[in-house]
């Protein structure tokens, strides 16, 4: 009733407002469904083409990505010329912070490097007292270094290698006349 009402413009204005928004509200709902059915009928349809898009894709991509990153950073660098260009100012302050950093790494390099050579004098240091004390309590016999320990000879018989230098076995050779029928 309230559709005939509205297209026939015969209802009170009091109440078509109401009708009004109530049928505006049904065809928006109606719109997104008639909208998502289109969506739904149009992936069916064409279906193939979308998934052949997707593999052409996935395929594509990869070749492709470098590609893009070095245009990426040719388009990068020309930007900072031209700025360059534009304010020389720019790259002297830019130099100068480099300068700076350099120069902050190289003093971290000399520190850490200066704390690791008089680590390695301490530690030889310590090793040249412990020699020294062992020649000094008399064990002239034994070895300066204790932590290496007397190399054991190598017994001359290994089990894999057989029971002797000449009893090596061989297995006979093969001849055409297998079965003593040649001779």
């Amino acid at each position: 009733m309230r559709k005939k009402a509205i297209n026939s413009k015969c209802v009170k204005k009091d109440n078509m407002d109401e009708e009004i928004i109530m049928d505006e509200e049904h065809s928006y709902f109606k719109s997104i469904t008639d909208f998502l059915w289109y969506c739904l009928e149009f992936v069916q349809n064409n279906g193939w083409y979308f998934m052949a898009f997707i593999i052409l894709l996935a395929y594509l991509v990869p070749k492709l990505w470098p590609h893009y990153l070095k245009w990426l950073e040719q388009r990068a660098i020309a930007a900072y010329d031209a700025d360059i260009k534009k304010n020389p100012d720019l790259y002297k302050q830019k130099q100068e912070e480099l300068q700076k950093a350099r120069a902050k790494f190289q003093e971290e390099y000399e520190k850490k490097a200066k704390i690791a050579l008089e680590k390695q004098k301490e530690k030889e240091k310590k090793i040249l007292e412990e020699k020294q004390a062992l020649l000094n309590n008399g064990t002239a016999g034994q070895s300066i270094n204790s932590s290496e320990k007397p190399k054991k000879s190598k017994p001359d018989y290994n089990p894999l290698m057989g029971s002797g230098s000449g009893s090596n076995y061989r297995p006979p050779r093969r001849s055409a006349c297998s079965g003593g029928g040649c001779g």
